[in-house]
């Protein structure tokens, strides 16, 4: 849908050297108009117009357990963030790193076999910007343990309770600041 700016005829048909006395009203509404509009594209393409967003803020937590096709794991991150944020998972044996990217999910299991190795997690948005990384505390070493699932934490915006597609297009009860300006 188009931006709608209220006035652009007017202002198309603006002649003279004198202005008529609503003009200074009228630009004003359309200045507006256009503000109101770039804000919502900044809000909804999760971009800043002020220069680079700011990343989105590291998880609270990562726990990872054994789980007989490898590792399962589950993030913790109560902070307020933007629609678009995805989690990647760092698996970190001898000096050999693999990420694994399990986008907005924040539980699941990694399939590593028995492989014995480190945790850490990061939280990305689609600009590539990534939260500090969060370690988990122990080496774990995968392909045994319960096949029991860890409790859910929600995916995207949504919080540990709420079932998928309820989240907004940020978590908090006001946008999260984005940096930069």
């Amino acid at each position: 849908m188009p931006l709608q700016v209220r006035n652009l005829g007017w202002l198309r048909n603006l002649k003279g050297d004198a202005l008529p006395a609503d003009a200074g009203a009228r630009l004003h509404e359309m200045v507006k108009d256009i503000i109101s509009g770039v804000n919502t594209l900044e809000t909804q393409t999760n971009s800043n117009l002020h220069g680079t967003p700011a990343p989105p803020p590291a998880p609270d937590a990562l726990k990872v357990v054994s789980h007989p096709q490898g590792v399962q794991f589950s993030i913790t991150h109560n902070a307020d963030f933007y629609k678009g944020a995805t989690y990647r998972i760092d698996a970190t044996a001898g000096k050999v790193t693999h990420t694994y990217d399990v986008g907005a999910s924040r539980n699941g299991i990694l399939p590593v076999g028995n492989l014995k190795a480190s945790y850490q997690v990061r939280t990305t948005y689609p600009s590539g910007l990534s939260s500090s990384a969060v370690r988990y505390s122990k080496t774990v070493t995968g392909g045994a343990g319960s096949a029991s699932l860890l409790p859910s934490q929600g995916a995207g915006t949504t919080r540990a309770s709420q079932p998928p597609g309820f989240g907004g297009p940020y978590r908090g009860s006001k946008p999260p600041d984005r940096g930069g300006k």
